[in-house]
């Protein structure tokens, strides 16, 4: 069940915007049998709501393959945004040994959404595994480090949970993102024991608080004395228990990118001339923003927050030699490697010599390489250097990959920006932020601002911001204390 969250957890950051755990960071689980393991085999569906609308359905089986043991995830949704509709659907098996200590073997996945297929093919060798990840017609082979999940991972909860766990038990699994082969260690609470009635019949069930480390989401899942899930709700996303033809049932969701509007009280001026805006949010929708390079974060003795925008309201963050590693590195977003990467940055960069110099041509030259287009999916970097077209996310991207194979840290960053008067309201967005002089930067590459304005409100680095926006998404609204914008 924790591979069906999981997958939901990805997809609500993929279009809502999207610390890698060691291996040696193994957290306890429960002792895993043959007997456990035949009694979790089987299949399980769910219906995906939003908002009370179905618009998708997962689908989990737990099967013996040989001398295998092999669990399969499936899902699919209909998505809409930018007043465009998309089906996502996604779908990745792991195999694992069929005895003791039950590793894991093998992982397919494959994702389509907007006419894009990214599928990864990932094998045990004796060095550790063979990634393999296909983006349209972009293949990308590496060897990645052994990271000792086992089967135990998997299946831990529905056991710890067989295992009748009393309130205030805890509990660590861990799941693997096939693609970036990223592991994230999640940590559950049993919150309380209870019993509901349910179609007329009575249900004992276990309320489990679960916190992803990765993400930082957390989550309410209710769960049955039979180890499996009842229903959770994620964000702004629930799943419930269905039988097949329940859970296919599906219609299309409301446009995200409406539901994620924020309004404000008063209109402050034209946008990209914003140098400094001052606004208040109530205490619980508050709590999703933090300080930053540009912004500055108070709560009031109500719980009020006090959010200051601008150059002169910034909270500077260092950037020490881990950091600045970790976001230079290639990815399977990011291919440094790739020749036409290399050349495109060769390009972008030009006679520039100094880091500043160097981000100052490449928000330039991202700015006149893309042509502006909404995209209801997240972009792949081969698709974007085809088409050249896109929106914010698109943007993000290229500029993240150009810094980074110039030799300049760069990350995605995301939260809202001002879409002007006629609006009077805030909307996603997705920026950079660059390592200059040793601190965080802003830039906007959509915007060409290498002195990004007062009207980008930012909820973090993608990972964590895209957490914030799923929880505070169709909820924020702002009170506009006062705005100043350049002649």
């Amino acid at each position: 069940m924790s591979r069906i969250i999981a997958s939901l957890l990805f997809t609500s950051v993929l279009f809502l915007s999207t610390g890698h755990i060691a291996a040696q960071d193994q957290p306890k689980l429960p002792a895993i049998s043959a007997k456990e393991i035949d009694a979790n085999l089987g299949s399980d569906w769910y219906g995906v709501y939003l908002q009370g609308k179905k618009i998708g359905f997962a689908h989990q089986f737990l099967v013996r393959a040989g001398d295998r043991v092999e669990e399969t995830m499936t899902m699919s949704l209909k998505l809409a945004s930018f007043m465009q509709k998309i089906e996502l659907k996604m779908s990745q098996t792991l195999s694992f040994e069929g005895k003791a200590p039950y590793r894991l073997m093998d992982v397919t996945s494959e994702e389509e959404a907007g006419g894009s297929t990214t599928r990864t093919r990932v094998q045990r060798t004796e060095k550790g595994f063979e990634h393999r990840i296909t983006i349209g017609k972009q293949l990308r082979a590496t060897t990645v480090e052994d990271v000792n999940l086992t089967l135990a991972d998997s299946l831990g909860l529905d056991i710890w949970v067989h295992s009748k766990p009393a309130v205030g038990s805890k509990l660590e699994t861990r799941t693997i993102d096939a693609k970036d082969w990223k592991v994230d260690t999640t940590s559950h609470v049993v919150k309380a024991i209870k019993t509901s009635l349910v179609n007329g019949v009575e249900v004992k069930f276990t309320e489990i608080e679960s916190l992803s480390k990765r993400t930082a989401l957390k989550y309410l899942q209710r769960i049955g004395t039979d180890g499996k899930l009842i229903s959770t709700q994620i964000a702004i996303f629930e799943l419930r228990r269905e039988t097949e033809a329940e859970a296919k049932n599906t219609e299309f969701s409301r446009d995200l990118f409406v539901l994620g509007m924020a309004n404000a009280d008063k209109k402050i001026g034209h946008a990209t001339k914003l140098r400094g805006l001052i606004v208040e949010v109530d205490a619980k929708e508050g709590d999703v923003f933090k300080n930053g390079p540009l912004q500055t974060v108070a709560v009031k003795a109500n719980g009020t927050h006090v959010i200051k925008i601008g150059r002169k309201f910034g909270h500077p963050q260092k950037v020490d030699a881990k950091e600045a590693k970790e976001n230079l590195a290639e990815s399977a977003d990011y291919l440094l490697n790739d020749p036409k990467v290399i050349a495109l940055a060769k390009q972008a960069v030009g006679d520039a010599k100094t880091p500043e110099e160097k981000v100052k041509n490449i928000v330039a030259f991202v700015h006149g390489f893309i042509r502006p287009k909404m995209v209801a999916s997240l972009p792949t970097l081969p698709d974007l250097l085809e088409k050249k077209v896109g929106d914010c996310k698109c943007y993000a991207l290229l500029t993240t990959t150009l810094c980074r194979a110039a030799g300049v840290p760069s990350r995605e960053v995301a939260g809202l920006v001002y879409m002007g008067d006629d609006v009077q309201a805030f909307g996603g967005h997705a920026w950079n932020e660059v390592v200059l002089g040793g601190v965080w930067v802003p830039v906007d590459a959509s915007l060409n601002q290498t002195e990004v304005d007062a009207g980008h409100i930012s909820q973090g680095e993608k990972r964590i911001a895209s957490t914030s926006v799923l929880q505070s998404l169709g909820k924020i609204s702002f009170r506009v204390i006062e705005s100043k914008t350049a002649p």
